[in-house]
């Protein structure tokens, strides 16, 4: 109110000026801590993507594999644009993108012996350092989460490059990582020195975690910003959030695979008896778990078999067919 006396203001363009200041503020508070009714949608518009997504940005850009067995990055702005490969290397699959463009891709030899990671940024190609390399997430501060052969080593480690460095994240037994957070929480599956597999959280400061049961064998599937971690058990999912496991109701007749999570922990994936029945779906606290087929047009043409990714505007990215065409690629766009 000091501002509205020093300059004579009126009590009527005070309160203008406050309302327009509470204003500001509460949509700042809702930026920073997304709900539920801004990621998610009760119907969706279906747009066919000539690539076979893998991520999607909070822009909209979308990183996927042609039909030909390159990774490229496409919008409804931009088109499709192939990305270049190392040399040595015929062919690659975009695996994610953040929201600055940069896209984490892994590249195969002719044979599909040799693999190796790179960063494509700004028209620029960076190598991973490791051997046979793979990434699976990069993160706003470009940290990508993959795995990697280590010197002497029998078997792939779960690892993170920063400032692209690689980092080895202390499995025993190999393992990989599966996506890393703005906050620098890694997960991902690592295996004990019997053979069995388990979810894991990592962090600089505890380093890694378990966070499956102990009975099961678990695989961390997504984490978002806020450290809330899917998780895959068979035949189940759990949610891991604040060191505790909830069981999610998901389909209740067929198994599911969750894919992926937004920062409104919003899930998606894919549900079905066996890979070709598959259908694609979303869940949400509030609303449960949907078949996506049923918030789509009815005379789209499509049947949406796996959701791979959403972002933080409720955009979904996957695969599916479309007039008779086999795993097309499709973006749903809420409406």
């Amino acid at each position: 109110m000091r501002f509205c006396r020093s300059t004579g203001a009126t009590v009527a363009r005070c309160s203008l000026w406050a309302a327009t200041l509470s204003l500001v503020c509460f949509a700042t508070l809702v930026l920073a801590h997304p709900t539920s009714a801004g990621c998610f949608a009760q119907q969706y518009k279906v747009v066919a993507v000539p690539i076979q997504p893998r991520a999607i940005n909070d822009l909209g850009q979308v990183a996927g594999t042609t039909a030909n067995h390159r990774a490229a990055l496409w919008s409804a702005q931009a088109g499709l644009h192939e990305l270049a490969l190392p040399a040595g290397f015929s062919s690659s699959e975009a695996v994610a993108i953040n929201n600055d463009g940069h896209v984490a891709v892994i590249a195969y030899d002719r044979t599909f012996s040799k693999h190796q990671a790179f960063i494509f940024e700004n028209g620029v190609l960076k190598l991973l350092m490791g051997q046979q390399t793979r990434a699976f997430h990069i993160d706003e501060s470009d940290r990508v989460a993959g795995d990697s052969l280590l010197p002497g080593a029998q078997r792939t480690e779960p690892v993170l490059w920063i400032h692209h460095a690689m980092r080895s994240l202390g499995s025993c037994c190999g393992g990989s990582t599966k996506s890393v957070n703005q906050n620098g929480e890694a997960i991902g599956d690592a295996y004990d020195d019997q053979g069995r597999y388990y979810a894991f959280l990592w962090t600089a400061a505890r380093g890694m975690q378990r966070i499956g049961p102990a009975d099961r064998f678990s695989s961390a599937v997504a984490i978002n910003a806020r450290g809330h971690v899917v998780i895959q058990v068979f035949p189940g999912v759990l949610f891991y959030s604040d060191g505790s496991l909830t069981p999610l109701d998901m389909s209740p007749k067929f198994p599911t695979q969750p894919r992926a999570i937004n920062d409104c922990d919003v899930i998606v994936g894919a549900f079905g008896p066996f890979s070709d029945a598959d259908r694609a779906f979303v869940w949400s606290k509030s609303i449960g778990f949907q078949d996506l087929n049923e918030r789509i047009p009815a005379d789209s043409d499509w049947k949406l078999e796996s959701a791979v990714a959403i972002n933080n505007r409720g955009e979904i990215v996957g695969k599916g067919d479309w007039k008779r065409q086999d795993d097309s690629g499709f973006l749903l766009i809420p409406e």
